[in-house]
This record gives C-alpha cells, structure tokens and sequence, in this order.
C-alpha cells in the first residue's frame, strides 16, 4: 500500500470515530522535553508473542505512532489485510526488510513503555516466565500506575507462595511511591499470607512508608482482618503508635479490642500504645473498651490504673476506673 492510500483510509476512520457518538479516539502522549511520543489508536491491536511485529489490528482499528520524526501507520485495508508502513526521520523503511523490522520491533518496544497493550503484555510475560518474569517487569517499567498493575496482576492469582507474595511487598515498598497506591493494594492482599511471618512483616513495612494516616489506617484495617498475635502484633501496635491522627489511631485500637487478644503481653501493648493517643478523651474511651475486657490480671490491672492516670478530667478518669471494675 502507498502511503498516501494508508493515510486516506486512515481519515477515514479518524472522519468515522468522530461521526459516532460511542466511538471515540484513544491517545497516549509522553513529552519529556527531549523526546515527545504520541500514539493514537483505534480497535484491539495485538502484537506478536515476542512483542516484535503487529499481529492483528480488528476491522476497523488503526495504530499511529510518532515519536520526534520517526512514525507508525498501521491499518486493515478493504480486504482484511493488515498493512504497515514505517518511516524513520521522516523517509519511509520498507517494512519488510531487515531495517524495517528492527525500527518496528523499537517502535512497539516504544508504545509498551507507555503502558500500551498492558493486558496482553502481562500475558504474554507470564507465560514465558511465571510472577519472576512479572516482578522483574516491575524494576524495569516507570510510574506508579504501571508497576501497581503488574503487582495487582499478581496479588489477584488464586495461589501464591510465601516467596512470591513476600517479594510483592517488597516491590511495593521500594517501587511505589504514592500512599494511595500502596494502601489501595495492600489490601488486595489475602489474609491468608499474612500467617507468613515473612509477608506479614512486609507488609507491616508498606505500612510504615505509607506517609498519610487515613490510608495508613485502611490498610491496617485490611491487616487486622487476617491478625495473628506474637511479633506480628507487636509489630502491627508499633505502626499505629506512630501515627498522628487521633481519630484514626483510637478507632483501629478498638478495632483491635473487639478481636479479643489472648496473650496478656498483646494487651500489655494495647495499654501503652493507648497512651499515645494525644487527646484525653479519646484516650478514656480507648481505655474503657479495654477496660471491660481486660483479663483479671494483676500485672495488667496495674498497667491499666497507670494509663488511666495519664486522663486528667475527673469525669472520664471516673469512667476509665469503673469499667476495670466491672
């Protein structure tokens, strides 16, 4: 095909998707002050399995490329051909020479950079090398919308070993940067693999990098749904102790109340990390739901009476006193 046949029926379809109210124009554009890339498609557009040539562009799908002056034409001509045409600085390649095929390999390398064909790439990387083949594609792409695919791709797999969900957490700690992310994909992770001292503790890690309270709080409320007692505990009171927000730090250690722990030291813990709460009056009302569940111990009850001197109202020192009592 002539370019200039290429472009008309390009037109063509730019001409039908803009007549169509339900048919509009996907684009894609990355401008980094050096180089600007721009890809404009239409239809489901596959590539080959070793992510090298077009394999199929659906009846009335079209792919552009452009990046600085080198450009991708892709169509389906009247008979259901797929045609190509490349040009590199401007001058056309032949398509079917040794350059041509270099330059479309570079170019689909290109658009995959840019998070296109995700689905399929995912795919295809799975296929040829499992979730290492994935996690390794998570140190080489950029921004955290991709690498958050990558790993949501993997935590949403119906079986996965220790090893595997520990090395999510990982990626997820070092790769992802943004809180809402990170919170928003920890808890895609089953609670079953946080029995995994290992996932659990990494997990717990994500947590402590995660800068805001209110997603630091949804993801340990995900965590306490799966809460086993022990280092992991101790671990989990440690993240909420540093938190700053009242309202969030009371609310999951009532949360964390209401699981009834077993081990004295884990209510131990549950009374010192009540104490760090700032405001007194959450604080009392931390401390009476601890209070009417506090095992009749007397080491606790006198940690208990200790907290209980850090509430300075009469009132809700009152209260904290009697639900001890009870």
């Amino acid at each position: 095909m002539k370019a200039k046949t290429l472009w008309i029926f390009l037109a063509g379809v730019v001409l039908l998707s803009a007549s169509c109210r339900h048919h509009s124009q996907n684009r894609m554009v990355m401008n980094d002050g050096v180089n600007r890339v721009e890809v404009r498609y239409e239809g489901d557009i596959q590539f080959n399995e070793d992510e090298t040539s077009i394999a199929r562009i659906s009846s009335g799908g079209y792919l552009e490329y452009w990046r600085n002056d080198d450009h991708l034409l892709a169509g389906v001509n009247d008979k259901g051909v797929l045609q190509v045409e490349l040009y590199e600085n401007g001058k056309p390649v032949d398509t079917a020479s040794a350059e041509g095929k270099a330059l479309e390999a570079k170019v689909i390398k290109g658009m995959i950079g840019l998070g296109f064909d995700m689905e399929g790439r995912m795919e295809r990387l799975y296929r040829r090398g499992g979730y290492a083949a994935l996690l390794r594609e998570v140190d080489s792409v950029d921004g955290d919308y991709i690498r958050g695919r990558y790993l949501e791709r993997i935590l949403e797999s119906d079986s996965l070993s220790p090893a595997v969900a520990a090395a999510v957490m990982n990626r997820l700690e070092d790769k992802v940067g943004s809180d809402y992310d990170k919170s928003r994909l920890l808890e895609k992770v089953d609670t079953q693999y946080l029995k995994n001292d290992s996932v659990c503790a990494g997990y717990l890690a994500v947590v402590k990098s995660i800068h805001g309270d209110y997603e630091k709080s949804q993801a340990l409320q995900h965590f306490l749904r799966g809460m086993a007692e022990g280092r992991p505990f101790d671990s989990l009171l440690q993240v909420v102790g540093r938190m700053n927000g009242d309202y969030e730090k009371s609310n999951l250690l009532k949360q964390i109340i209401q699981k009834d722990p077993k081990e004295g030291g884990s209510w131990a813990g549950l009374i010192r990390t009540t104490t760090t709460v700032d405001g007194e009056y959450e604080r009392s009302n931390v401390l009476v739901e601890i209070g009417q569940k506090l095992p009749k111990v007397d080491s606790l009850r006198a940690l208990y009476m200790t907290a209980a001197k850090t509430v300075h109202s009469d009132v809700d020192y009152g209260r904290v006193v009697k639900a001890v009592e009870l």
